[in-house]
């Protein structure tokens, strides 16, 4: 509806009626813009938010999410944790300098036969002593070929033909040793080989090429020799105060299935399983009977109330939420509650360095404050634009920042549990550390062709990465559980 300036001058002077009739006309006309303003201001605001959740999604990284680092491509990812403290190798650390020995192998004399002032020869004269200098090198590997003979003899009195006993692990006319094994295991299982290169491997450096089905089946056999030793590990893990764990995809059988890990400083333990809820955690039967507190990722299948352990939430995967709060939504109470977290872990990382206790004024402190933030934060989440998404039954939707309150509210004792238990770690990284490497182990060989593969390989894994921990030999150990003679005690 356009009027010219002439047009509402000639309406002007027109009729009441005439008037009146404009005058309804301009007021439907204004009110079906104010209709249509009103539509298109919540069409606006329904976008601006799908345009913030895209932008969120692009934007996250390991920084400001969940997500683990070798999303981010080439970027450098930069730790939330609060900087400063001692810089270098902790205290104790012995270091990988390398040291000279008071028992070397081979001995070269390097001798002084003429002065090289005058040239004159001292070739008779007594040494005065000399300058230690000393080469580590690796010889270039050989293979030893042991034949065993086994007599035979003949019975002068009955006749009956006898052998000697043959040792126990030389069953074939001709066979690979016990070290072959040990080191197929180590290769495949902690350096993440395929059978095809660590083959490859064997052949040029011995002359001699393994096939992968010897390979497999031997592998095999010490999962099945292993299998005494992690049901010790499994004890032990039950015994520890504190425990990790944290789950992870893998392919096996083309499929997605779930690698589980449960771990201390000292022992790991691997499990997989089709699921990754309830279902898998009660099928690896060790949370289920732990007493201890247990440091993990909130997901929500730990909190089963069949369970007696404790809780301790990793404060690193909280300060990346916080992360992502302050970068998309802005708000101010994330930004305080990274700034506590950092604070109470530096000054725990600070005490446990210098072996002094917690303080409970500072814990009772930061405890205060976690409330007071929380409290001020209820408005800035309470209005946070939610997500447009279609209406469906059970509970009503919320948005990432409401969410993550949500957890801090529930969880208080569990994500503050650190700060009161001397114990307790900030962040669970014992777990994905343990956990880590099996992704890397699936990049460089692939997905797992059968699910019995997967279960060895982790078993192996668990193993060998619990021999790491203890500073234990690999290969020996590897070597000794080949032949039964192995323990952890």
């Amino acid at each position: 509806m356009k009027y010219t300036a002439k047009q509402i001058e000639e309406i002007s002077h027109g009729e009441p009626t005439e008037i009146a009739s404009f005058i309804t006309n301009l007021l439907l006309y204004i009110e079906k813009l104010e209709i249509q303003i009103d539509q298109q201001k919540i069409h606006i605001v329904k976008l601006e938010t799908r345009v913030k959740e895209l932008e969120r999604q692009v934007g996250l990284t390991s920084t400001n999410s969940s997500k683990p680092p070798s999303s981010d491509g080439l970027r450098k990812p930069k730790s939330l944790r609060k900087s400063g403290g001692k810089i270098g190798a902790p205290k104790g650390h012995d270091g990988y300098t390398l040291k000279p020995t008071d028992q070397p192998d081979e001995i070269e004399w390097h001798k002084v036969e003429v002065c090289s002032h005058c040239e004159t020869s001292l070739a008779d004269l007594p040494s005065e002593g000399y300058i230690r200098r000393q080469v580590f090198d690796l010889p270039i590997p050989r293979v030893v070929v042991t034949e065993h003979r086994i007599e035979k003899k003949c019975c002068p009195n009955c006749g009956t033909q006898q052998n000697a006993p043959s040792p126990e692990n030389v069953k074939a006319p001709v066979q690979y040793g016990d070290n072959w094994i040990a080191w197929c295991a180590y290769l495949h299982t902690y350096h993440h080989l395929p059978f095809e290169r660590i083959c490859q491997l064997f052949h040029d450096m011995t002359g001699y090429r393994p096939s992968e089905a010897t390979l497999l089946h031997r592998l095999a056999s010490i999962s099945t020799k292993i299998d005494p030793h992690t049901a010790y590990i499994r004890e032990e893990l039950l015994k520890s105060a504190v425990v990790h764990a944290d789950e992870t995809g893998m392919r096996i059988e083309d499929k997605t299935q779930w690698l589980h890990t449960v771990s201390s400083s000292d022992w790991t333990l691997y499990h997989v399983h089709e699921k990754r809820g309830k279902i898998a955690i009660e099928k690896h039967d060790v949370l289920p009977q732990y007493q201890g507190i247990l440091v993990h990722d909130c997901w929500a299948s730990y909190f089963t109330t069949d369970y007696s352990f404790d809780h301790a939430l990793c404060g690193a995967h909280l300060l990346r939420e916080c992360q992502g709060i302050i970068d998309y939504d802005g708000h101010r109470w994330a930004a305080d509650m990274k700034e506590l977290l950092q604070e109470a872990c530096h000054h725990k990382k600070k005490w446990r360095l210098e072996d002094i206790p917690i303080k409970e004024a500072d814990a009772l402190e930061w405890e205060e404050r976690y409330d007071r933030i929380l409290e001020r934060g209820e408005k800035e989440w309470a209005t946070n634009p939610i997500p447009d998404a279609p209406l469906k039954r059970g509970r009503i939707k919320k948005s990432k920042a409401a969410n993550l309150a949500a957890r801090f509210q529930l969880h208080k004792t569990a994500i503050l549990r650190f700060i009161w238990d001397a114990r307790v770690p900030f962040d669970n990284s014992q777990a994905e550390r343990d956990i880590r490497m099996m992704k890397v182990k699936q990049k460089v060989s692939g997905h797992f062709r059968t699910n019995e593969g997967a279960k060895q390989f982790a078993q192996i894994r668990g193993f060998i990465s619990t021999l790491r921990k203890q500073d234990r030999d690999i290969l020996s150990s590897l070597v000794s559980v080949v032949r039964g003679e192995f323990s952890f005690k």
